[in-house]
């Protein structure tokens, strides 16, 4: 099974925030979704959930690959759910009427 090298985020079995672990890829995802590790070599400089979201990315693919979270769990929270509120607004309007020309009436030559 490959591993996978990792920087601690949380306290984890006796080793502070910050050590560098190593763990299977199966634990390192469940720890990972669990905000508890962050893959060894994630860059710390990427943008705010806002930032992202105002370069025109989804809050839902936060943050972007290879970087670490700049924003709290709870202003990635907010933002996806902005996100969802405005798809579910977008799927509701009501669709627009097909408005055409009325036919144009010749006149004949009498």
């Amino acid at each position: 099974m490959p591993k996978v090298k990792a920087v601690l985020i949380k306290p984890l079995d006796g080793d502070p925030e910050g050590s560098e672990r190593e763990f299977d890829k199966v634990d390192f995802d469940r720890l990972e979704a669990m905000k508890a590790v962050r893959r060894l070599g994630d860059r710390e400089d990427g943008p705010t959930v806002g930032e992202y979201v105002a370069a025109g990315y989804k809050a839902s693919s936060y943050p972007p690959a290879g970087y670490i979270a700049r924003s709290t769990p709870e202003e990635i929270a907010a933002a996806v759910e902005a996100e969802g509120k405005a798809e579910r607004a977008a799927k509701e309007l009501p669709p627009v009427p097909n408005k055409k020309a009325p036919p144009v009436q010749t006149k004949s030559a009498d």
